[in-house]
């Protein structure tokens, strides 16, 4: 089951939206995309602007939905963060 880790650095004075983006971000892709078995947010306690995302997916084909669906998002999600994500691809064994 493909698998992402990815590490989000947040701009300070998006804090409040980013934070908001991302839990509907993780509620609405739990609820419509069907192969994501896990879309879990966490910030960091020693760097509140730092952000941690789990996802899981059932297949690589639920893992290229979930890519397609965020990239419509793209224009938004990146307006909160400073700079490009460190995204983590692994695989469960």
């Amino acid at each position: 089951m493909p698998s992402v880790v990815a590490n989000l650095k947040l701009k300070e004075d998006q804090l409040d939206n980013a934070l908001t983006f991302l839990r509907d971000l993780a509620k609405s892709t739990l609820a419509s995309e069907p192969g994501t078995l896990a879309y879990v947010v966490h910030q960091r306690r020693d760097d509140p602007l730092s952000i941690v995302v789990y996802e899981k997916y059932e297949s690589d084909e639920a893992f290229a939905e979930h890519g397609k669906n965020l990239g419509a998002k793209a224009g938004e999600f990146m307006a909160l963060m400073d700079g490009p994500p460190e995204v983590i691809l692994i695989e469960e064994i």
